[in-house]
């Protein structure tokens, strides 16, 4: 009744005042506003809290519950629907938080495991190259090997080459070793006639001459 006769008072005051329209249009909100708020008993708020409840909106129905007990501070119902509510909306921010960390922890968890997966990648990559030179590098030496035992066999066989052409340079030929042969024999027919000593006595066989 109140809000009434103020709506009453400040719309007579727009209308001196010569500039009602806009000031209207907000006062008749304002005043169906109120008016539905005043109307909405304590049961209608309480009703309207257990359906965001059984909703699992506890923050709404925690809202509609709090702006009523505003209104009607007085009435149990309200005050034990709060009570609860406010338990259940402290019960549901520790589950979130826990979810939220739980899930903090997992994505921690994946990610150290990715990062396990790519260094364990990288290792194993590292490794591969690592025996990938070793394995060169004992190819290279085994080629090198081969390569120097050749050249020493090709410088054996050059030296042997060698030998054989200066023996065979300084080979005789068939007639040289006939000739050979003649001047040995030769040589030991003058051997066989040569005396075996001088004479004793020169001057005895001069006389027998």
């Amino acid at each position: 009744m109140r809000a009434v006769l103020g709506f009453t008072q400040s719309l007579q005051g727009l209308r001196r005042a010569g500039d009602c329209a806009p000031y209207l249009i907000a006062l008749v909100v304002s005043l169906f506003a109120g008016l539905a708020a005043f109307a909405e008993t304590a049961d209608d708020i309480f009703h309207g809290g257990v359906v965001n409840y059984l909703s699992n909106d506890i923050p709404k129905a925690l809202e509609v519950v709090t702006n009523g007990r505003a209104l009607y501070p007085d009435d149990i119902k309200l005050k034990k629907l709060e009570e609860l509510l406010k338990q259940q909306n402290q019960q549901q921010q520790r589950q979130q938080q826990q979810k939220d960390e739980q899930q903090k922890q997992d994505e921690k968890k994946d990610q150290q495991s990715k990062q396990d997966q790519k260094d364990e990648q990288k290792k194993k990559k590292k490794d591969e190259e690592k025996s990938q030179k070793q394995s060169d590098k004992k190819e290279q030496d085994k080629k090198q090997d081969q390569q120097q035992s050749k050249q020493a066999d090709d410088k054996s066989k050059e030296k042997d080459d060698d030998k054989q052409q200066q023996l065979a340079a300084h080979a005789m030929t068939p007639q040289e070793a006939k000739q050979l042969l003649d001047a040995q024999k030769s040589d030991e027919k003058v051997l066989q006639f040569m005396p075996q000593g001088e004479p004793k006595n020169r001057e005895r066989m001069l006389k027998d001459w």
